[in-house]
């Protein structure tokens, strides 16, 4: 029982990271087609903030596990 509550968090961490990921590759494509544009940059570097947290999580919780 216990492994499958560990299991299922962790597939909802994973879920998680997918979708900041496919966020911060779109934010990228929009930044790059328009560089000049600070608020696109300011929310690419936003979501890779948030990304690196989930990350973060998911080591804590293999570390804990």
């Amino acid at each position: 029982m216990v492994k499958e509550i560990q299991i299922k968090k962790m597939n909802e961490i994973n879920d998680e990271l997918a979708a900041i990921s496919s966020e911060c590759e779109r934010a990228f494509s929009e930044w790059f087609h328009d560089r000049g544009n600070s608020k696109l940059l300011k929310e690419y570097r936003s979501l890779l903030g948030k990304r690196e947290d989930i990350i973060k999580e998911y080591k804590s919780y293999l570390i804990i596990n």
